[in-house]
């Protein structure tokens, strides 16, 4: 749980991608939640969907908290010493060897390297719900062809566009394929991912234009095509008979 005397937490934009999936009302007792938890007051008894978001916001808090208590404790530490004491000769000429050799304040740092883990640790979960979403979109899609080809990052710009609006246009594109199945066919997975969804998106798409069908050959398109003057034909033909 989290410290009961602490009286403020940090919010992330990372978490709206979880509060989004939630009603308004499921919001407010998310959010009274994750108070009541930093307060140290009893928890709300949470629906499912509901707890699940808490618990990504929980990871965080958590980690935070750590990090915050270890700094406070070194630097409780750092003033029963008297605080860092000043750099005599010795310590200057080690200072200036570190950093001939490529080291820095910054590296073992225990402050940066919390930091840094928990950079770290951010990036790994986007990752995940990015390859996760994307395996369910795959699932939806007819044509399972060139998956290996959509990459990490492609797959974190359609987490970012969110997996309603994409089921969404993975339905819209499904239903055209419906209407002209006696030619057209279904996109590569691939194509359709990396860039076929953005026609089908909501700012993007009419439903109202029909897909262009190809335009069937002539089966005399090797010959000229002529104009002829049949009325003229027909005096001709009746001269000659008159004449004969």
């Amino acid at each position: 749980m989290a410290d009961s005397k602490k009286n403020s937490f940090v919010m992330y934009t990372e978490y709206l991608k979880h509060i989004q999936k939630l009603s308004m009302e499921q919001r407010g007792e998310l959010f009274t939640a994750i108070l009541c938890y930093v307060s140290g007051d009893d928890m709300l008894d949470l629906e499912p969907v509901t707890e699940m978001a808490f618990s990504f916001i929980q990871d965080r808090i958590d980690r935070d908290s750590a990090a915050y208590e270890e700094k406070c404790k070194k630097r409780m530490e750092a003033g029963k010493l008297g605080g860092r004491p000043k750099a005599n000769a010795n310590s200057e000429k080690q200072t200036k060897a570190k950093k001939a050799n490529g080291f820095s304040e910054k590296q073992n740092n225990p402050d940066t390297d919390n930091e840094h883990d928990n950079d770290t640790d951010n990036k790994k979960n986007i990752m995940c719900e990015a390859n996760a979403l994307f395996e369910r979109l795959w699932k939806m899609y007819p044509c399972k062809k060139g998956k290996g080809q959509v990459s990490d990052a492609q797959k974190k710009r359609l987490l970012a566009i969110g997996e309603p609006t994409l089921v969404k246009a993975i339905e819209r594109y499904s239903l055209e394929l419906q209407k002209d199945t006696d030619w057209r066919k279904p996109q590569n997975g691939s194509t359709f991912f990396n860039s076929g969804y953005v026609d089908y998106l909501d700012g993007n798409y009419d439903p109202g234009k029909e897909a262009d069908k190809p335009k069937q050959q002539n089966k005399f398109n090797n010959f000229p095509q002529r104009n002829y003057d049949f009325d003229a034909l027909e005096r001709q033909v009746l001269r000659r008979q008159d004449s004969g």
